[in-house]
C-alpha cells in the first residue's frame, strides 16, 4: 500500500497533468459531468506506475513534491474549469497578494538556502515559534484587510506541516516550491511593471 505522504505529493503532482487534460479540445466539448468524470479517468491514468513509474512520479522526480499553496492554486485552477460557469473562488486581489506574500518570502528565503549571506531563514521551517506568531500575525492581518486566500492559504500549510502530510519536516516546503516562487515572482513584476507604466502615460 502507497504511505500517506507518496500519495499526498503524488496528488499534488497530479493536478498538474489534470489541468493540461482539461485543457484539450475533446475536455471542453464535453457536458460538465462528462467533464469530471474524463477528469477523474484522467486521475486514475496518471496515478497508475507503468513500468515503475508513473505520469505523477516521473514529474515528482523532476520538481519534487508541490507545496500546499500550489496544490491549493492548481485545485482553484482546476475547479474553474470544471466549473466555467460559477464565480471564480478568487478575485484579482486576492490572488496579487497571495503571489506578493510568495515572492517576498521567495527573495528573503532562496538566496540565503544557497549559500549567498550568513543567515539560513530554511532553518527557522524546523518548528521555529517565531515563523509560526509571525504567520499567525499576517494571517490576521490579511483578513482585517478583507483578504481571505492568504489566511487560508497560512492554515493550510500550518495545517499540512503539523499533521506530516509531506516527507518533508520543513514548514517552509508546505507554504512554497522553486516552480511557485518562479512563477508569483514573474507575475508580481509584470503587474507592477504594467502599473508603473499605466501610470507614467496618465
Amino acid at each position: 500500500m502507497m504511505p500517506f505522504t507518496d500519495w499526498s505529493g503524488l496528488t499534488g503532482l497530479a493536478l498538474v497533468w489534470l489541468l493540461l487534460a482539461v485543457h484539450l479540445p475533446y475536455a471542453q466539448r464535453l457536458a460538465p459531468l462528462r467533464r469530471v468524470l474524463f477528469i477523474a479517468g484522467a486521475y486514475v491514468v496518471v496515478m497508475i506506475p507503468v513500468f515503475g513509474l508513473s505520469l505523477a512520479g516521473w514529474l515528482r522526480g523532476m520538481v519534487g513534491d508541490l507545496s500546499l499553496t500550489s496544490v491549493l492554486l492548481l485545485g482553484s485552477a482546476l475547479y474553474a474549469r470544471l466549473n466555467s460557469a460559477a464565480t471564480p473562488l478568487w478575485d484579482a486581489r486576492e490572488r496579487a497578494s497571495l503571489l506578493l506574500f510568495i515572492s517576498v518570502m521567495a527573495l528573503l528565503l532562496y538566496p540565503f538556502a544557497l549559500g549567498w549571506g550568513p543567515l539560513d531563514p530554511y532553518r527557522s521551517g524546523y518548528g521555529s515559534i517565531g515563523l509560526i506568531v509571525m504567520l499567525a500575525l499576517l494571517a490576521l492581518w490579511a483578513l482585517r484587510r478583507g483578504l481571505a486566500l492568504l489566511p487560508l492559504t497560512i492554515a493550510l500549510a500550518v495545517t499540512g506541516w503539523s499533521f506530516a502530510c509531506y516527507e518533508s519536516t520543513n514548514l517552509w516546503d508546505y507554504l512554497l516550491d522553486a516552480p511557485l516562487a518562479i512563477y508569483a515572482l514573474w507575475v508580481t513584476i509584470k503587474v507592477n511593471l504594467q502599473y508603473a507604466l499605466r501610470r507614467k502615460h496618465v
